[in-house]
């Protein structure tokens, strides 16, 4: 009798976790799954901001552990088809955005620049400038930056502003901001600008401040490139 009874359970199982039989006992769909899911339709709004990467990496990890807990735990929990969206969407949408993210700032640079960042333009531990930064000043080279517009008085017909490397600054904290983190921008001829909340990308021949003052910007451009 027990033997017939372990059979009977056995069977159950397999057609349960098959998903052609009977289904044993209610099972609850695992959140984990849910979430990953969730995250993964999300992805594409790194084509906004390189912070937006949390989503696909939460999302892929939240997945694994979901579909973990549902083949450990059959009876429990069910959402595998939520948790394999999530990780295939996760992925390939991650690497979708990346891609198109490194063509747009590698592939589409004018002719005849040199694409820099920020990063590049920080100083090491002893405050030194890169290599490549000093070269390219002195050899007067034009560079291709993204940044954001410090906020000033006028918002068309700008002439000269001030470029910073994040948005989050208001109009008041301009001497709270890393003189490295900050670059004055010179419109050479007839070039304009307009002020605009999200990013710009500004073409020019790049200079070093060598007399930095205190909320003075560590680098100036002459821009006849303004996007």
């Amino acid at each position: 009798m027990s033997q017939e009874f372990d059979e009977s359970i056995s069977k159950i199982t397999k057609e349960e976790i098959s998903g052609r039989g009977i289904t044993v006992g209610y099972r609850a769909v695992s959140v984990l799954a849910v979430i990953a899911f969730i995250l993964s339709l999300l992805t594409p709004l790194m084509l906004l901001s390189n912070w937006f990467i949390i989503f696909p990496l939460i999302g892929a990890i939240c997945g694994a552990f979901g579909l973990y807990n549902i083949l450990s735990c059959p009876f429990d929990y069910t959402g595998r088809g939520f948790a394999l969206g999530g990780i295939i969407f996760s992925f390939v949408l991650g690497i979708a955005a990346a891609g198109w993210g490194v063509y747009l700032y590698y592939f589409n640079i004018p002719y005849g620049y040199t694409a820099v960042n920020f990063q590049e333009l920080q100083p090491d531990e002893r405050g030194r400038l890169s290599e490549r930064v000093v070269k390219l000043a002195e050899d007067k080279r034009k560079v291709y930056i993204k940044g954001y517009m410090y906020p000033g008085r006028q918002l068309s017909g700008i002439q000269s502003f001030t470029m910073v490397r994040s948005q989050e600054h208001c109009k008041f904290c301009q001497t709270q901001i890393s003189s490295h983190d900050k670059i004055g921008v010179f419109c050479l001829g007839d070039l304009r600008a307009t002020f605009r909340t999200k990013s710009v990308h500004i073409g020019g021949v790049l200079y070093i401040n060598e007399d930095i003052r205190y909320g003075d910007p560590a680098y100036f451009i002459e821009a006849d490139l303004f996007r």
